[in-house]
């Protein structure tokens, strides 16, 4: 369900994709984008308290349905789809690094546990059809601390962990040669070596390919700077019903045709696709 902030965007992101910067700094939008940051920092912080302004903060809402219970619904929050699909202040001189992640709501055991139970209440056979293990997927992982102009993989690992989800198992792919391989693991925490599987080796687009990644998976991070790929591998994904309903969490950075982003992206958006494109990816 999109809140008034997100459809705010859907409804006009077409033509305040022509005219970003004073979209973004109109007072309503500075207005809902405080709330959302303010929010955000709160949650981060452990706060057990913390409400979502349901004018700002999206949300998912799942209906379970088990025998002799009425039906329950749970509601998981995100981030509203509003302005550059990326910090609200990354972008016109507003402030905020480019690569600040601050303003993603991350799932937290909580949320994960209540919708397991919701399937699986107490007294029946649970996770029948997962691991019921956290498994970050990352293509495109690039290193463990982040690169100047990369995301790591520590942020995500740290940040869930902070979340009360601690990674069981973590699958990588990295097309670019890292030389000498050891360089791979020279930052990693020890207490990960035996959770951690990296291939550097392209990700493959192929289900029938033995190097294609596995579909039992929580977390999955899709960033490989290759439209063409990205796109394949979406595609499969969108039209896997099976493998698209154990993902718990999704990220992608779509390369599109939006001015304000292109002198980061260095050539590899897509020049036939917009941020309403990009939105509309995203909705469906």
């Amino acid at each position: 369900m999109s809140s008034d902030f997100e459809q705010s965007w859907l409804d006009n992101v077409a033509s305040w994709q022509n005219t970003f910067c004073e979209a973004v700094k109109a007072p309503q939008q500075q207005a809902w984008a405080k709330i959302w940051l303010d929010t955000i920092k709160e949650e981060a912080a452990g706060s057990k308290q913390v409400v979502y302004d349901p004018q700002v903060f999206s949300r998912f809402v799942t209906t379970a349905t088990c025998p002799g219970q009425p039906p329950q619904e749970i509601a998981t929050w995100i981030e509203p789809l509003a302005h550059g699909l990326r910090h609200p202040h990354a972008l016109c001189d507003m402030g905020a690094d480019i690569m600040d992640r601050g303003y993603l709501l991350l799932t937290n055991q909580a949320d994960v546990q209540a919708l397991r139970t919701a399937v699986h209440p107490p007294g029946t056979k649970g996770c029948r059809n997962r691991s019921c293990q956290a498994i970050y997927m990352d293509m495109g992982a690039t290193r463990w601390e982040a690169a100047p102009t990369s995301v790591g993989q520590q942020w995500f690992v740290r940040n869930y962990q902070a979340r009360g989800l601690d990674m069981d198992r973590l699958l990588l792919w990295e097309a670019a040669p890292v030389s000498p391989p050891s360089n791979i693991f020279a930052e990693l925490p020890k207490e990960l070596f035996h959770k951690y599987q990296y291939f550097n080796i392209p990700a493959g687009t192929d289900y029938s390919d033995a190097s294609h990644p596995p579909g039992d998976f929580v977390s999955f991070k899709l960033d490989i700077d290759n439209n063409k790929t990205e796109l394949a591998i979406l595609k499969e994904l969108r039209e896997d019903p099976a493998a698209a309903a154990l993902v718990d969490e999704f990220f992608l950075e779509f390369h599109v045709n939006f001015q304000p982003m292109l002198r980061w992206w260095a050539g590899t958006e897509d020049p036939n696709k917009s941020l309403a494109d990009a939105s509309n990816c995203f909705m469906s």
